[in-house]
């Protein structure tokens, strides 16, 4: 009875020992699949964090390259603005110091008309010029060389000359005018296109900027 006894609690303990084996196996194996889908989950989010840090870095020097090249383009834009401002005020300055040269030109030789006209309705012979047109009456007369009514009858004349010359200043005037208007005008065109093109570039760094960070 006792060795039966024995034997059956021998048989009863490895049978036991047997599961607790089995037991313990499948739990390790469990344990290793848990921990392989694990390390493969890990492997795979380090794979896109990854790519995602890659991706994040091409993006930020692309993005820190457009601003450096919007930068360099408004850089540019103000130069020219600098330069084109530079040209317009000494443009502006000349032409309006030769539209000014033009008229006191025009009323010069207007008064210098008036002066030979007056003199040819009363010149006699050698008679001199009205008060104060006197000396201008000689040198004119010497400078042409012939008697005063003859000059008055000539080609065209002294006074017509004159007159030729107060068409040239006018037409100078006018046209210098003109010019200065064109000018202005081109200057403002290019400064307004310029602004607007620097509100954008400036609108479009912000932005990059703003994404970069």
């Amino acid at each position: 009875g006792k060795v039966k006894k024995m034997i059956k609690d021998l048989i009863v303990k490895l049978m036991e020992q047997a599961n607790r084996e089995t037991d313990h196996k499948s739990y390790c194996d469990a344990e290793l699949a848990t921990n392989k889908q694990t390390r493969e989950i890990k492997q795979s989010e380090v794979e896109e964090l990854s790519a995602s840090i890659e991706k994040n870095t091409a993006e930020s020097t692309q993005l820190a390259e457009e601003i450096a090249q919007l930068s360099e383009a408004m850089a540019q834009l103000r130069k020219e603005q600098a330069e084109a401002t530079e040209i317009r005020e000494k443009e502006k300055a000349t032409n309006t110091q030769t539209i000014a040269d033009a008229k006191a030109a025009q009323l010069a030789v207007q008064r210098a008309t008036k002066i030979l006209k007056d003199f040819y309705a009363k010149a006699s012979g050698d008679a001199a010029f009205l008060q104060g047109g006197a000396r201008m009456g000689e040198q004119m007369a010497q400078a042409a060389n012939a008697p005063y009514k003859g000059m008055q009858a000539e080609n065209g004349g002294i006074v017509g000359f004159l007159e030729v010359v107060l068409s040239d200043f006018a037409r100078l005037e006018a046209d210098t005018s003109s010019a200065e208007d064109r000018a202005a005008e081109a200057y403002e065109n290019f400064m307004d296109e310029s602004n607007e093109d620097i509100a954008v570039k400036t609108t479009a760094s912000e932005h990059k900027t703003s994404k970069k960070e």
